[in-house]
């Protein structure tokens, strides 16, 4: 009977076909990472076995690599963060949204606005088809947004990133590997800013943070919000404030068709006028009004105070972190901000004006030239 230690190969060749063994060295310089080689006393056969290859007489280490089909690993073909408290948040966010929805166009609308026929058939007005197609789709594009913000990369850092080389030539180190000076190889010093992550142990940029939920640096990371299931980011962070403008504004427009419906209902002294209209179709549909009310109250309130904190971050270009940090705001006008969260038109090149695709979630960002090297 054989053990293996923890970690080691798997059990079963069908649970190591679902493993992929990828050398880093072949993934950095594009090499065919399944092609037979030689190790030191072990042979690769089709990427499944094997602990070394040789690479110019070199022995480099095999990486086991798990390619999942939803995650947040650099490997991962989409990106979802599997977090169950997050998950279960993402849910209860749709559920929300849909409540409002039948709360509006099923229970408060019907009765108020449409018409009865002769033969008893009731069909919508021309306000009410308005209304319950600008609050519906008001709903979808809050959902929208919210799905393009959860499954959407926020602006991991790669495994292999290095920074950007600079323009001043770099000096030899003297002081260090006093040995490969004679030999010719003179080894050159760190870019300047360079910085690993203590977690991940990639290379740091400057404006990124590591998460502990997704584990990974997020450039420009601003929080990691449970409720889209996901840090928010420069990749993601349009999303993000499109998903709290959608909701806040399907808050005030559920809570405002409310307080409209029970000022026409209630007479002056607080009786139902029941000779000339019919506030409910059952008295039972009071308590799915009561709670589309308090509902449209709390999470109003909420993502009020999230719109007004977020247009400090995009007009100052200064995330959360980054200010209890100790960092400065960047002298650059607000506009400035908003395109590196927005973006620019791909026709119109560096046009700063609003355009409609940065109230689409289906539009995608065109970050300025400045930040593609980020």
């Amino acid at each position: 009977m054989t053990t293996r230690r923890k970690g080691g190969a798997p059990k079963s060749m069908e649970a190591a076909l679902q493993m992929e063994q990828v050398p880093l060295s072949s993934m950095m310089m594009g090499d065919d990472p399944t092609s037979n080689n030689e190790t030191n006393g072990h042979a690769v056969v089709n990427g499944l076995t094997g602990k070394t290859l040789t690479i110019a007489n070199t022995s480099v280490p095999l990486a086991v690599v798990k390619r999942r089909k939803y995650g947040t690993g650099p490997f991962d073909e989409n990106w979802l963060n599997r977090d169950c408290c997050g998950l279960f948040c993402a849910l209860i966010t749709y559920g929300l949204h849909c409540y409002g929805v039948y709360a509006v166009c099923l229970v408060l609308l019907p009765p108020w606005m449409s018409e009865t026929d002769e033969e008893g058939v009731r069909s919508f007005t021309l306000a009410g088809h308005f209304h319950r197609l600008a609050f519906t789709a008001t709903a979808v594009l809050a959902v929208s947004a919210h799905f393009k913000a959860m499954t959407t990369d926020p602006g991991a850092v790669p495994p292999d990133a290095i920074p950007l080389e600079e323009t001043k030539p770099l000096e030899p180190i003297n002081s260090i590997n006093n040995d490969s000076e004679e030999n010719g190889e003179g080894s050159a010093s760190p870019r300047k800013g360079k910085k690993l992550c203590r977690r991940c142990k990639t290379f740091k940029p400057k404006r990124a943070h590591h998460c502990s939920v997704c584990r990974r640096c997020i450039i420009k990371m601003d929080h990691h919000c449970p409720w889209v299931n996901n840090c928010v980011g420069i990749g993601n962070h349009k999303y993000f404030l499109l998903f709290v403008f959608y909701t806040f504004l399907s808050c005030l427009y559920s809570f405002l068709l409310v307080m409209i419906r029970f000022y026409t209902c209630m007479g002056q002294h607080g009786h139902v006028r029941t000779h000339r209209m019919t506030c409910l179709d059952r008295p039972s549909q009071l308590l799915t009004i009561l709670g589309l009310l308090v509902e449209a109250f709390l999470f109003g309130m909420f993502t009020a105070c999230m719109v007004i904190d977020q247009s400090s971050v995009v007009s100052s270009k200064m995330t959360h972190i980054d200010r209890l940090k100790g960092g400065e705001d960047d002298p650059v006008s607000s506009l400035a901000g908003v395109i590196e969260v927005f973006g620019l038109s791909a026709r119109r090149g560096n046009d700063p004006r609003f355009r409609p695709d940065w109230l689409s979630p289906f539009a995608k960002v065109c970050f300025p030239s400045s930040l593609q090297d980020e």
